[in-house]
């Protein structure tokens, strides 16, 4: 395996890393910054969601990239380019579907006050 080979296999990943690893990051940081968000301002555990959501659409573009520069070498390939593929739809999925989750969350920081405990 070559070192371009294996930079191109970590773009199939992209979209299957980067939206839970953002998610997660936003649940902690959004509990983080509920304490001094009653304090000072609440629009912190906004941007930081708003910036990860991004994060996790960035990590579903490059995977559909990487999936539809490899539609046409799958019928080339030996082995038919079948699971490379398939994980980079994989994380094309995975990152919407958590960067939904991320709007979910941004949603609730917004319409509830973190003043209430």
């Amino acid at each position: 395996m070559t070192e371009a080979d294996g930079h191109s296999r970590l773009l199939y990943w992209a979209g299957v890393a980067l939206g839970p690893l953002a998610w997660g990051v936003n649940l902690q940081g959004v509990y983080v910054f509920a304490h001094f968000s009653c304090e000072n301002t609440r629009m912190s555990g906004a941007i930081l969601s708003a910036i990860l959501a991004v994060l996790a659409l960035a990590g579903t573009v490059t995977s559909a990239r990487a999936a539809r520069r490899s539609a046409g070498a799958e019928w080339a390939d030996a082995q038919g380019g079948g699971p490379r593929t398939f994980m980079a739809w994989l994380g094309v999925g995975s990152g919407v579907l958590f960067a939904l989750v991320i709007a979910n969350q941004l949603a609730a920081s917004l319409m509830i006050s973190p003043c209430l405990r």
